[in-house]
């Protein structure tokens, strides 16, 4: 079944993608804004910081007070001075410049290359050197630079130290970081549209390549489907939960008895089809036919499918209907070919009589037509009279009749025995159930004489006693042997060949269904007798 795709001007797919793209877009972008907004004072922040622990390393170093406090020997201090400055600068790029208390330069570090360093830090010191309580907050409006003020163990000056950075690193710094950032948010960008390609594609095929509008429709010609069919159509998933049911299930139900059968979706089939055996549909994956099942108070015949998803059992659907309507479709359509069987037979001699006819006006034996012609009329007005007295019912009595005429067709004796006496005196077993088992008992006869090499023989006995009626149907076939007695009336059963075997099985359910009794007495190389008794209900007489 195809289905055509949905006339929108954008696909589900295409949906998916750009909502994704628009939601991760409207989620990264301000918040990238914002951080590279806020990156730039965090750097700022985090130079001050630097610069303040750098002159509060040094200012409080042991070495550095040393040198500027003894001044022996200013070469050696100068290195000493160095060698402690390029340590702590090592880790931090910063530029130092330490002075004494005379505010000369001791050390002048300026790996950042900050523009007229030397004249910045003098005017740092000269404004705020004497101030006992520096830090960050107070020396980060020096342009990125801080003080510190050295003192030897009296508390007396020794010294000054600026260290900073220059602008053009702090802004490399920043461009960096913000350049980070929204690297960091187009990959997020790019790997959000790449999962919401992804997205759509796997939705795509768990949708079968539909769009939202097509699978609207099918859901709906799949709801009108359902419930225009006139079988119970239930859905189960592999739980064996109820998923699915529609009208006519509902219908079903409620003729058995159950209660509320709208309310059953999510319950356990267990609790309204209880007989049902399930392993081999959802365990095997094997379709169960024809299964009764009870339910309430009706007999239902269940057929079970399994559903596939993706190569494993994903649940099943049970279709039903009551054995009762099967049974009498069957009844109706086995009569039917009966009364088609007898009227071919009944054309075919007609046809053979003809020709006989035909031939004899050609001959112009007018006499012998005569003669012939007298004799058809008796026999038949004289079989006819036969079976219509003893067979009160005209439609069964006129079915006889065309058995008989099929029998002369096979060069089968058949007859109708003189004991047989049928009433019309009840409503069940109905005309319909009785020609359904006499013509498949009478059928079933003939095809084992059809090929029989010695005498063959049909007898057919119809009595009607007070409660029951007996009918009886006697060949002189081959026999059925003993181990064979039990499976003849099983579905599909036969002797003769594939796709036959229905008869008997059709006498038996139909039996079963009248609550009657079926009797197989068979001799090999001598014949079969079928015996059926069928319970008598009789029609009320009113006043």
């Amino acid at each position: 079944m195809t289905y055509k795709n949905g006339t929108n001007k954008f696909t589900l797919s295409q949906k998916i993608v750009l909502l994704i793209t628009f939601v991760i877009v409207a989620s990264l972008l301000p918040a990238s804004l914002l951080i590279a907004h806020r990156v730039s004072g965090v750097v700022d922040e985090r130079i001050s910081v630097n610069a303040v622990s750098i002159t509060t390393l040094l200012s409080h170093s042991p070495a550095v007070i040393r040198s500027l406090t003894y001044e022996t020997d200013i070469n050696n201090t100068n290195e000493t001075l160095n060698n402690v400055v390029n340590m702590a600068a090592k880790s931090c790029k910063a530029s130092i410049i330490i002075l004494d208390r005379n505010k000369n330069i001791r050390v002048f570090h300026n790996p950042t290359s900050i523009d007229g360093f030397e004249d910045e830090a003098r005017q740092i010191v000269a404004e705020q050197g004497l101030s006992t309580n520096l830090n960050w907050y107070d020396t980060s409006v020096f342009n990125e630079k801080a003080v510190g003020v050295i003192r030897d163990d009296r508390n007396t000056v020794v010294g000054y130290i600026v260290a900073g950075v220059s602008p053009k690193m702090i802004q490399n710094l920043t461009v960096e970081s913000v350049l980070l950032i929204f690297l960091a948010s187009l990959f997020g960008l790019f790997v959000g549209i790449g999962g919401a390609v992804f997205l759509a594609r796997h939705v795509k095929a768990t949708l079968f390549g539909l769009e939202p509008e097509d699978i609207a429709t099918l859901l709906q010609e799949r709801n009108a489907l359902l419930n225009s069919v006139k079988e119970g159509v239930v859905a189960i998933n592999k739980d064996a939960e109820i998923t699915l049911i529609n009208t006519e299930s509902e219908f079903l139900f409620a003729q058995a008895g159950i209660p509320n059968p709208h309310t059953l979706l999510g319950k356990p089939l267990e609790t309204v089809m209880n007989g049902l055996t399930l392993d081999t549909v959802l365990k095997e994956g094997r379709a169960t036919l024809d299964m009764p099942v009870q339910v309430g108070s009706v007999l239902f015949i269940a057929t079970l499918v399994p559903l596939f998803d993706n190569g494993h059992i994903g649940g099943a659907i049970i279709t039903f209907r009551k054995k009762t309507e099967l049974e009498e479709l069957a009844n109706q359509l086995t009569g039917v070919r009966n009364y088609a069987d007898a009227l071919r037979a009944q054309t075919h001699e007609f046809m053979n009589k003809m020709h006989v006819i035909m031939g004899l006006i050609d001959m112009k034996a007018y006499d012998e037509l005569k003669q012939f012609t007298m004799e058809i009329a008796n026999n038949r007005q004289a079989e006819a009279a036969y079976v219509v007295t003893r067979l009160k019912d005209i439609t069964l009595a006129g079915f006889i009749l065309g058995k008989i005429s099929r029998a002369r067709e096979l060069d089968i004796e058949f007859s109708l025995t003189d004991e047989s006496e049928l009433t019309t005196e009840f409503i069940r077993p109905t005309v319909q159930e009785l020609i359904l088992i006499i013509g498949n008992l009478i059928e079933n006869a003939f095809d084992v004489l059809r090929d029989h090499p010695s005498e063959r023989i049909v007898n057919l006995s119809i009595l009607t006693f007070d409660n029951e009626i007996m009918v009886m149907v006697e060949d002189s076939g081959p026999g059925i042997p003993e181990n064979k007695l039990e499976t003849i009336f099983e579905k599909g059963y036969s002797s003769k060949g594939p796709r036959r075997g229905i008869g008997l099985f059709l006498i038996k359910q139909t039996v079963t269904h009248l609550k009657g009794t079926i009797e197989v007495e068979s001799t090999v190389g001598e014949g079969t007798t079928f015996t059926i008794r069928l319970p008598i209900v009789r029609t009320v007489k009113t006043s």
